[in-house]
């Protein structure tokens, strides 16, 4: 992997930003829990069956309204993929851009797909001129983007298991530069005297988990809107 590579990744996505990017992720795998488990159709084994895409798409929903409010400074929009049957989130910030996919686990690549293949040959750049290897950083001047995924695992019951950055060679299932996300965060949150606000934590948004699940409540009739993802998630 290439320190280069990892360089212009954290460039473009400071690790500033990676606790919110945690939380934003916890906070969309339990409301999309939430609502699979108050949502009387979604309750059956054929609803149960749909949770991996409830989930993805409450997480694509969740990282665009944190864009959105500024809480993470990237441009977000969702794009129509390549086969036309499909929507996904494409987010950008500097050259670099990442779509969110979910993997088995940490380190591993998603399952291909035509778009990734084509989104990812744009990571080939000519490192030569004239014979002479070139610096990365002036060979990037030439490129217009750079591709990247945000990966994501959960639990049955809603634990975060892996998050990471990366970016991927043009062909092989190599990594460019790969950055566990979740570790890190995990890793700076456990620092003796490492202070965290409401902001700037990993943990979900009482707040915001509170509003959405009255918001929620409303929409359907409810008067009560249990959201335990420890609880009956099977």
């Amino acid at each position: 992997m290439s320190e280069e590579y990892r360089n212009l990744l954290v460039a473009a996505y400071p690790e500033l930003h990676w606790p919110t990017v945690t939380r934003g992720t916890r906070e969309a795998i339990k409301i999309a829990d939430g609502v699979r488990r108050n949502t009387p159709f979604l309750t059956t084994l054929v609803g149960g069956d749909q949770r991996g895409m409830l989930r993805r798409a409450c997480l694509m929903w969740r990282i665009q309204s944190l864009c959105k409010s500024k809480e993470l400074p990237f441009e977000a929009d969702e794009v129509t993929n390549t086969n036309g049957t499909s929507h996904l989130l494409r987010i950008r910030s500097k050259k670099i851009e990442l779509h969110i996919v979910r993997t088995e686990e940490a380190g591993a690549f998603p399952v291909e797909a035509p778009i990734r293949q084509d989104n990812r040959a744009s990571n080939s750049a000519d490192l030569f001129h004239e014979g002479k290897l070139l610096p990365l950083h002036e060979v990037m001047e030439s490129v217009p983007r750079l591709y990247g995924w945000l990966m994501w695992g959960a639990t049955g019951r809603g634990e975060l298991t892996h998050l990471a950055l990366g970016m991927p060679e043009p062909e092989e299932n190599k990594w460019l530069t790969y950055i566990d996300v979740l570790a890190h965060v995990t890793a700076l949150e456990a620092t003796p005297g490492a202070a965290t606000t409401e902001a700037t934590s990993s943990k979900p948004n009482p707040a915001m988990m509170l509003k959405f699940r009255e918001e929620f409540a409303r929409a359907v009739g409810q008067d009560n809107f249990e959201q335990d993802a420890a609880s009956n998630d099977e």
